[in-house]
């Protein structure tokens, strides 16, 4: 009677590499089938170019074997050294596609997806048993006329070497940057830079315009204007002459990882402006109550020009402390008033003539007249909850009922982005969905709190819930229920409360209830703020 026998697979992430030069030994009348690789049991293994992959048959009473690759790729001679550092001389008969050894090194040379076949013949019929995904499997050998096969082909993803490009671009023009002609910007102008890469598959990038960098010299090569935005503006406020370029990159947890960086050629020469020196935004409060001022060119040092300025709060002239150039950027004014400030204040700041301030290219800046100041608006909640610009922490909280959440770009009240809720028929009476704040709040019962988000009722809604709710966990606190009908349709409506009492907020709840809904809302700016109250 023949053998039949079955074993499971058997899974390294790393081992130690054995020989591909010995010789194939012949079987025994023991039958039996299995093989793993270096990186895992995935569908489609993924590798960089011009690195290598072990593959290991671990059958036993094979009448033949066989491993063979795509012309181009190669095999390596081992042992390999954990951190091998030449590849190329280590190739076992270049131009070899087959190896009958039980243990072979791939060198992979060329990228896209690549095959490496493993072809066994057995006298008696045997099964390979696997997992993959978490399901196991069982694979029969093929019976081909008296001979028992099993023939796999392992899927390689090969990425190819990142190369860097991009376009550059000057008041929509776009700019020769591989030659040598020097690329002038005036400063408070500036320069765009756009991600022209394409080989390597790149996932981000980081466009740079930095002081020159002298080899040797890790203190050069400080950056005065960087980005990673795919296409990205940056503002050229520090005179002198600079070098541009991108970094490319390839990152994520089941990708081999890549990077290239390219400086082209062009210097940039950042010249005097020939513009006002003048405000380059609004004014805007920090955290620690500074009040600062950007300016489209870079200051000179300067101290005692209080005497200069004006800012009043609620009406009222305040005593200024200090007015300091920023240390780490000089196109910043900062102010530091006497007294304290609070969030509901109205502040405006006055500007007069007649002070020591002075651009570094000689310039006098503007003087303004109550000019106010965006204060400082704290979120508690994270952005990933709040806005959702970056990800989303938005989930049902059962996946088994008949709503959709997404991160979608059709709406949005700020930014690009909003949260999609799409309620069907048959959900539950109370259907819930929620974020978990990640570090969760500690919050004052002494206080009280404005909760406040936007909603927006799409018009294509045939049957709104009976009510949308807002749940703070683990008090179970409700708050900002409504009746969705009662909310305009295609357009932003902001929907905000006062709380108190709190002490924690952990999870971020909201219940739509209704068993007949045929809804589609979108949510967006969901903010949690400490009310400050001016004594």
């Amino acid at each position: 009677m023949k053998n039949k026998l079955i074993i499971a697979l058997i899974t390294l992430s790393a081992f130690v590499i054995g020989c591909t030069t010995g010789g194939y030994e012949s079987p025994d009348d023991f039958s039996d089938v299995g093989f793993y690789n270096s990186e895992g049991n995935t569908q489609i293994l993924q590798k960089n170019i011009y690195d290598y992959m072990t593959f290991s048959d671990l059958s036993i009473g094979a009448t033949q074997h066989a491993w063979t690759i795509e012309t181009g790729n190669a095999f390596l001679k081992g042992p390999i050294s954990r951190v091998p550092t030449n590849l190329e001389g280590m190739i076992i008969n270049e131009g070899d596609t087959v190896s009958n050894a039980k243990t072979v090194n791939v060198f992979f040379r060329k990228s896209g997806m690549q095959k490496v076949r493993l072809y066994n013949e057995f006298k008696d019929s045997v099964a390979f048993r696997g997992s993959r995904g978490g399901e196991d499997y069982d694979w029969p050998a093929t019976k081909v006329g008296n001979k028992w096969v099993i023939d796999t082909t392992f899927v390689v993803k090969v990425f190819d070497t990142i190369i860097a490009e991009l376009e550059v671009r000057q008041n929509d023009v776009v700019i020769d940057h591989k030659s040598t002609d020097t690329i002038y910007v005036e400063a408070g102008e500036s320069l765009n830079f756009i991600d022209k890469t394409t080989i390597g598959e790149p996932t981000g990038r980081n466009f740079f315009v930095r002081t020159p960098v002298v080899p040797g010299d890790p203190s050069t090569g400080k950056n005065v204007a960087n980005s990673s935005a795919e296409d990205a503006t940056l503002l050229m406020k520090k005179l002198g002459v600079f070098e541009g370029g991108i970094t490319a990159n390839r990152t994520g947890e089941t990708i081999p990882g890549d990077s290239d960086t390219y400086v082209f050629p062009a210097p940039i020469k950042v010249i005097p402006s020939s513009q006002p020196f003048q405000l380059a935004g609004s004014i805007y409060e920090l955290p620690n109550e500074t009040i600062r001022l950007p300016f489209n060119g870079e200051f000179v040092p300067a101290t005692g020009q209080e005497a200069f300025f004006e800012v009043k709060v609620n009406g009222s002239v305040f005593a200024i402390e200090s007015v300091t150039v920023n240390d780490t950027d000089a196109t910043f004014l900062d102010i530091k008033l006497v007294d304290a400030i609070y969030r509901p204040d109205v502040i405006t700041v006055t500007m007069l003539d007649g002070s020591d301030l002075e651009s570094t290219d000689t310039r006098t800046p503007v003087a303004f007249v109550d000019e106010p100041v965006k204060m400082n608006d704290i979120n508690l909640l994270v952005p990933d909850i709040a806005g959702l610009e970056q990800g989303s922490l938005w989930q049902p909280l059962d996946a088994s009922v008949p709503i959709t959440l997404s991160r979608s770009t059709e709406q949005a009240a700020t930014g690009s982005y909003s949260l999609k809720v799409e309620v069907k028929p048959g959900t539950p009476n109370a259907t819930w969905f929620l974020a978990n704040l990640p570090e969760g709040l500690v919050l004052d019962p002494n206080k009280e709190y404005l909760l406040k988000y936007k909603v927006y009722v799409d018009p294509s809604s045939t049957s709104l819930p009976g009510e949308i709710g807002t749940w703070l966990l683990p008090n179970w606190t409700q708050r900002l229920w409504g009746n969705p009908s009662n909310f305009a349709t295609g357009q932003w409506v902001e929907r905000e409360q006062v709380l108190s009492g709190l002490t924690s907020l952990t999870i971020f709840r909201m219940r739509l209830i209704g068993t007949t809904s045929d809804a589609v809302f979108y949510f967006d700016d969901f903010f949690l703020q400490d009310i400050e109250t001016r004594p």
